[in-house]
């Protein structure tokens, strides 16, 4: 496996792991397009890594991007990882966190903030090794599938 970071090119397979998601684990509702992941990979700010196999697959990516436009958060960051379902589990989001997090602090990022569903424990346990704690639980602040979604809040600051 290499991590690099992303291209262009990598657009319509950021979507297609993003998509195996969508309203399973994310807010999102809609399937994301290679359009919508190439304004991610122009935005200022912005970085994003993926996760290449032996035979130049993109198996995963993790991503940070500003929390908010708002001037007063420019230390604030927002992070991600997803994985390829098929490749979840074989150290593949801590290798990719491993250049994300230094690339953060390259970008002036002081403050990174994670938003997981409140039962996706294997992610919150995954932020935690990489130095995030838990900030609070945003009880039914989803609407997703017909029910009710909580959100745990984990922040690393730094």
């Amino acid at each position: 496996m290499t991590i690099r970071t992303a291209t262009a090119g990598d657009a319509p397979a950021l979507a297609r792991i993003f998509n195996q998601y969508v309203a399973k684990a994310t807010m999102v509702l809609t399937p994301r397009t290679a359009a919508d992941y190439q304004l991610l990979l122009t935005s200022p700010r912005c970085l994003v890594f993926v996760a290449e196999s032996t035979t130049g697959e993109v198996t995963g990516y993790a991503s940070v991007k500003p929390y908010s436009d708002r001037g007063g958060y420019v230390l604030a960051g927002e992070v991600s990882v997803f994985l390829d379902r098929a490749h979840a589990g074989q150290g593949t989001g801590s290798a990719l966190y491993e250049q994300l997090l230094p690339g953060a602090d390259a970008l002036g990022y002081r403050h990174l903030t994670a938003k997981i569903w409140a039962d996706n424990t294997g992610s919150i346990r995954f932020h935690r090794r990489f130095g995030f704690r838990t900030v609070g639980t945003q009880v039914g602040i989803g609407w997703v599938n017909e029910k009710r979604v909580d959100a745990v809040i984990l922040e690393k600051v730094w």
